[in-house]
């Protein structure tokens, strides 16, 4: 997502010459829509800036501290502590974010990341508590580099850096990577809550904040829901503007929950959905747009369609995440109506309502977290879940802290997640999250009790006292029915389902994953594993000659759709990395299992993973 971008040369032999152009070059990459802007500071020893919308925080950067030895470059949101508007903090403010022996960042809430230059030498980065707005970075001998796109530090590189391996596994098992990983082995993203500290001798990182830190101590759910409802009110207030506000609405619960709050606060919506005809998706939308009285947008998706703006998102997502859940493509141009500006109930369904709790308890898992994500995985013809789980073990067990099973959910499928939505959204619409605060994690994951969360016992009983109007008849996509139904409508929806019973209609559920659209069938009428055949493959390479294998095979073991969209996400990405400039398939290293090494041994590449393979 646009943002942030910096380059800082750590060797003497770095002309300023050479630092400036990295940094255009950085930027370059960043804008790639008009109505982007660029902002660009070069110094003797550093280059970096900003590009960006001009919704959040327009005002020119960096901000520059009073007595002018720091320049502070802030993309996102914060509130101080003992403060209630969110924004873009002060130099100074920043300054003492992440200076001192305990700083001001540790009581702050928001979604931001921020950079910022002391001096000619010192850089300091710092990631949001939760790392919902990424930095990359990357370092060599002579240079250390950071952004909020892998691109724009792909654009300095002299050539394609080695595959990471290991994200590679993660990639295909769990649609997306784990920890800090990138498709690149030398190209990392901060972790969140940590501030990282550059010179020209170290790079070091501070964790300022985890789980471990939030105070237990129980409250009874009355309490609960009363702290709960005032938290939301105030959140949703801080999060809007005044303005025609485009907000995504689903079939789900978390979203309604938002549209309704912003109306109920005189907010201007636009409710935008996107899903096939049969998707569960649309019709619970179109019930709430229709009894709020609001402006209603539906995006169809169907098999014809289906691949509309996916390769743009691929390509904003840096190919992070499997474009079969890259759904929001379609909606990127809705999204960009009125104030561009969208708030997000990202976290509802997990920390509300409990989705991803473990029936054992958490202190039982605690030694295996790993075993969190078996659910997650995704079977495909080259990594098995035993050997995703191991190579992932350590990503997840840095995780494994804090005092519920969701606090590894929140680090890594979440965080990392978070880019199929804001991702796609970044260059168009302004994405924020008003229910990621700390009070909000303090109530859910401390103070409620686990077995009032789960199952949704908590979450329901909110909606139905404080909204019956938009969650007591009006069903949701998991059940098809209400929370709290009046009589006659429970009666009439009985009477319909034993109607079609009796005339032989059978419903036909529509599986999760083509809620949006149906994915098998839109692979086949585009022939998509045909056409990944006909031509060179890249990934082909990536895999040690598996992916080919692994289509040509098809007949025998069929290779599913979400994997086939894996790999055509992957081939995708890949072939928008080499057509950057300087870079091209010349460019890939000897040393890394790719174009030209991969039916190199593992010995032979340094490393001891065994080859990915088809099954």
């Amino acid at each position: 997502m646009p943002g942030l971008f910096g380059v800082l040369a750590t060797s003497p032999t770095v002309s300023s010459q050479t630092v400036a152009a990295m940094g255009r070059r950085m930027a370059d990459a960043l804008r790639r829509l008009p109505w982007l802007r660029a902002e660009l500071r070069a110094t003797e020893h550093f280059c970096g800036g900003r590009v960006h919308a001009g919704v959040l925080n327009p005002a020119a950067q960096p901000l520059i501290t009073p007595d002018g030895t720091a320049s502070v470059w802030f993309d996102g949101e914060c509130v101080l502590a003992g403060h209630s508007t969110f924004g873009a903090p002060t130099a100074e403010a920043a300054r003492a974010l992440v200076n001192g022996n305990r700083p001001a960042i540790v009581d702050a809430d928001g979604v931001f990341a921020l950079a910022m230059l002391e001096g000619q030498r010192h850089l300091v980065l710092a990631t949001d508590r939760l790392g919902f707005r990424p930095l990359y970075y990357a370092a060599t001998p002579d240079w250390f580099a950071y952004a909020s796109e892998v691109k724009a530090l792909l654009a300095i590189l002299d050539g394609v850096p080695a595959i990471d391996e290991i994200a590679l596994r993660q990639y295909f098992a769990f649609d997306h990577m784990l920890g800090d990983r990138t498709w690149w082995r030398d190209i990392r993203v901060v972790p969140p809550a940590s501030i990282l500290r550059v010179s020209r001798d170290q790079t070091t990182t501070q964790q300022y904040w985890s789980f471990g830190d939030l105070r237990q101590q129980r409250c009874d759910p009355a309490e609960a829901q009363h702290e709960f409802a005032r938290l939301w009110e105030r959140a949703v207030a801080q999060h809007h503007r005044p303005g025609l506000t485009p907000v995504l609405l689903s079939g789900g619960l978390d979203s309604r929950l938002l549209v309704v709050e912003l109306l109920q606060q005189g907010v201007e919506v636009r409710a935008v959905t996107y899903g096939s005809t049969r998707s569960p998706e649309v019709g619970p939308a179109r019930a709430v747009a229709k009894i709020a009285g609001i402006d209603h947008r539906v995006c169809e998706w169907n098999t014809r369609n289906w691949w509309h703006g996916r390769e743009e998102a691929i390509w904003q997502t840096d190919g992070l995440v499997n474009a079969n859940h890259l759904h929001p493509a379609i909606a990127m141009e809705e999204m960009r109506a009125g104030t561009c500006y969208s708030p997000m109930n990202v976290v509802g369904d997990l920390l509300f309502g409990g989705s991803h709790l473990e029936q054992a308890q958490w202190s039982e898992r605690r030694d295996r977290p790993e075993q969190l994500m078996a659910g997650r995985f995704v079977t495909n013809p080259f990594v098995t879940l035993d050997e995703a789980l191991e190579v992932s073990a350590p990503d997840i067990r840095r995780d494994a802290e804090g005092p519920s099973s969701d606090c590894v959910h929140l680090r890594q499928r979440v965080r990392r997640y978070v880019l199929h939505s804001p991702g796609c959204f970044a260059p168009y619409c302004e994405t924020v999250f008003p229910a990621v605060g700390l009070e909000f994690l303090q109530l859910f994951l401390a103070a409620l009790p686990e077995e009032q969360r789960a199952g949704h016992r908590f979450y329901n009983r909110f909606l139905r006292e404080r909204h019956p109007k938009f969650f007591g008849n009006l069903p949701w996509l998991a059940t098809g029915r209400g929370l709290w139904e009046s009589p006659h409508i429970r009666v009439a929806r009985n009477l319909q389902r034993r109607a079609r019973r009796f005339v032989g209609i059978k419903r036909r559920k529509t599986p999760s994953n083509q809620w949006f659209v149906d994915y098998p069938a839109a692979v086949c009428e585009h022939r998509v594993r045909e056409r990944l055949l006909a031509g060179s493959l890249l990934v082909d390479d990536l895999l040690a000659g598996a992916a080919r294998t692994a289509l040509t095979n098809d007949a025998e073991w069929p290779v599913a759709a979400e994997s086939l969209i894996a790999i055509l996400t992957c081939e995708t990405y890949l072939r928008q990395v080499l057509a950057m400039p300087r870079l091209s398939i010349d460019a890939w290293p000897a040393g890394c299992n790719a174009v030209g090494a991969s039916r190199r041994t593992p010995s032979e590449r340094g490393e001891t993973l065994t080859p990915v393979r088809v099954r």
